[in-house]
């Protein structure tokens, strides 16, 4: 099994993060430690980690789409001319916004998240290979 640490903030980026978790808890093999925010532990099957990345880069590009509906939200106007439609929306530019706890911070700080963890994935796979490659010429030689 191919071990790898994978950023899952859980706590920091609220549901954003929590969907991250999950995809990554139901695409690896098992986990260690998830569910708080922070460092997981995950394996998986050496040959399963190129479809793992490819799904994660996937959820890369849906973020990236779901930061251009945070932003639409963020320039709507008030729908009304009263001052309860101005105040509602205040709230949903706050809720949407990059402010810690808004829904584009979260967005991005899942993004960074998944990003490392690519990069970890990929770093433990060439480690793995090239422990492979070495073994097999150690038999043949």
């Amino acid at each position: 099994m191919l071990m790898f640490d994978a950023l899952v903030p859980v706590k920091t980026a609220g549901a954003v993060g929590a969907g991250v978790g999950a995809a990554l808890g139901a695409a690896a093999g098992s986990a260690a430690g998830a569910g708080g925010g922070g460092v997981a532990k995950f394996s998986v099957d050496p040959d399963q980690a190129q479809k793992m990345i490819d799904g994660l880069k996937q959820a890369l590009e849906k973020l990236l789409v779901l930061e251009d509906k945070s932003a639409e939200i963020h320039y709507h106007g008030a729908p009304g001319p009263d001052p309860y439609s101005g105040y509602a929306t205040l709230g949903q530019r706050k809720t949407a916004g990059g402010e810690p706890g808004g829904y584009l911070w979260a967005n991005r700080e899942a993004r960074k998240a998944l990003e490392q963890t690519i990069k970890n994935i990929e770093k433990a796979l060439a480690e793995y290979r090239a422990t492979d490659d070495a073994a097999k010429s150690a038999m043949k030689g």
